[in-house]
C-alpha cells in the first residue's frame, strides 16, 4: 500500500511540475509578470531562458494601434491603456497624420510617452519618423520604443502640432531626464523648445536640423546642469536660445558662412566652457577671425576647428595668454605645416591633432597629410603629442 502511494505522489509530483506545462500556457503565466520580473526569471533555468527570449514571445510584448478609430474607441482603448499594467518593448500607432489632432487621439500618444519616458535616463526623438526610443547602459544601447506610423504611404505630413505635442510630452513625464536626442528637428519655431526648462536635471542635449527664424520673445532656455551640447546642421541663431552656465563642453555644425556672426551668437550665452568645437561647411570662414574671439572663452583648454581653409598665419589674432592645451584640426585645408607664430602663441599645447587634413604642396595642390609631414612639427614642439587620428 505504502509502495502504492509513493508512486503515485511520484506520478503526481511529475504531472505537476511546472516545465511540463505547454508552451503557450507558460507564456500566459510569464504575461502576467512585469518586465523586471520578466528578466529575473529568464535567469531561473535554461528552460524558461529559452522561453522568454524566443522570437515568439518577444513580439508578445509589441503593441499595435489604430489611432483612425472612432471617438469612442479611443476613449475606449486610452481607458484600458491606463488601467494595464502590462510593459512594452515596442509600441507602434497607426495614424492619418493629415487629420486633425484630436484630443482623443493625443491622450494615447501622451500616455504611451508617459510610460515609456517613466524610467528612462535617456531619451532618442527622432522627428522626421516620429520615434522615441528609451536608450540604456551607458548612453548606448536602445531600450523601449515608440512610433507613430501615417497610414497614407505616399503623403509625407509636417506634423508640426505632433512633433511639439511630442516634446512637450517628454518633458512634462521625464522631468528627471539626462540624456536628451532631438534628431531632425525641422522646427523653425524657438517657442516649441521651451518645455526644455523644465529638465532640471539635463546632462547632454543633442539637436539636428533646427533653424529658428526669429529671435524668442521670452529669455533663453536655462539649463542649470548641462554640460554638453551639441547643435547639428544649425543656423547660428539657434545657439542664441540657450543659457548654459554650466555647460563643459559645446559643439555646433553651423550652415553659416560668417566667421564674427557665429562666434557674437555663441558668445552671448556660452562662454565658460573647457572644449569648443566648431564645424562649418564653407571653407570660406575666416578661421583668423575665429582664433581671436576665443578671449571670449577665459577657461577653453580644448578647440576642435572642422571644414575651413588654416592660412599661415591664422593665429595672428590669437592671445598668447590663452589657456588651450589641446588643438584638434578636423578636415581642414592648412597652407603650411608650421603656421606663423605657432611656438609663440600655443606655448602651453599639450596635444595637436590633424584629422582628415590637407596639406598644400607648391607643385602638385592639396593632398592628406602623412606622418612625414609632421616630422619638423615633432623636432620643434617635444613635449607635444601631435597625432593624425583622434578619438
Amino acid at each position: 500500500m505504502n509502495g502504492l502511494c509513493r508512486t503515485r505522489q511520484t506520478m503526481c509530483d511529475r504531472w505537476l511540475h511546472f516545465n511540463d506545462l505547454p508552451f503557450e500556457l507558460m507564456c500566459e503565466i510569464f504575461d502576467y509578470l512585469p518586465l523586471r520580473d520578466i528578466r529575473n526569471a529568464s535567469l531561473v533555468c535554461q528552460h524558461w531562458h529559452e522561453i522568454i527570449f524566443s522570437e515568439v514571445y518577444i513580439h508578445r510584448f509589441r503593441l499595435l494601434l489604430n489611432l483612425d478609430q472612432a471617438l469612442p474607441a479611443l476613449r475606449q482603448m486610452a481607458l484600458l491603456l491606463e488601467a494595464s499594467e502590462r510593459e512594452y518593448y515596442s509600441v507602434v500607432l497607426r495614424a492619418n497624420l493629415g487629420s486633425p489632432l484630436t484630443e482623443a487621439r493625443l491622450k494615447i500618444v501622451k500616455l504611451m510617452i508617459r510610460l515609456l519616458a517613466h524610467t528612462a535616463d535617456s531619451l532618442y526623438f527622432n522627428m522626421a519618423d516620429f520615434r522615441i526610443e528609451s536608450c540604456v547602459s551607458e548612453r548606448s544601447l536602445r531600450g523601449r520604443r515608440l512610433q507613430i506610423i501615417d497610414t497614407r504611404a505616399k503623403y509625407i505630413p509636417l506634423g508640426m502640432g505632433l512633433k511639439e505635442s511630442m516634446l512637450a510630452a517628454i518633458c512634462e513625464y521625464a522631468i528627471n531626464l539626462v540624456d536628451l536626442v532631438i534628431a531632425e528637428m525641422n522646427i523653425n519655431n524657438p517657442k516649441a523648445l521651451v518645455p526644455l526648462s523644465s529638465l532640471r536635471s539635463l546632462k547632454l542635449l543633442l539637436i539636428s536640423d533646427y533653424y529658428p527664424y526669429v529671435k524668442p520673445t521670452e529669455p533663453p532656455i536655462e539649463l542649470p546642469a548641462l554640460e554638453n551640447l551639441s547643435l547639428i546642421g544649425v543656423t547660428d541663431e539657434s545657439c542664441h536660445y540657450f543659457r548654459v552656465d554650466n555647460l563643459k563642453r559645446f559643439f555646433i555644425h553651423s550652415t553659416g558662412t560668417d566667421a564674427p556672426r557665429t562666434m557674437d551668437f555663441i558668445t552671448q550665452n556660452i562662454t565658460g566652457v573647457a572644449r569648443l568645437c566648431l564645424h562649418f561647411t564653407a571653407r570660406s570662414i575666416q578661421a583668423d577671425v575665429i582664433f581671436g574671439w576665443l578671449e571670449r572663452f577665459p577657461n577653453l583648454l580644448a578647440l576642435e576647428l572642422a571644414g575651413v581653409a588654416l592660412p599661415v598665419d591664422v593665429l595672428k589674432h590669437l592671445n598668447p595668454a590663452n589657456r588651450l592645451q589641446k588643438l584638434i584640426f578636423v578636415g581642414c585645408h592648412l597652407e603650411a605645416i608650421l603656421l606663423d607664430e605657432f611656438c609663440v602663441k600655443l606655448g602651453r599645447l599639450r596635444l595637436l591633432c590633424f584629422d582628415r587634413c590637407s596639406l598644400f604642396h607648391r607643385d602638385s595642390g592639396f593632398h592628406p597629410i602623412h606622418h612625414k609631414d609632421l616630422e619638423q612639427l615633432r623636432t620643434m614642439l617635444p613635449r607635444c603629442q601631435i597625432m593624425l587620428d583622434y578619438e
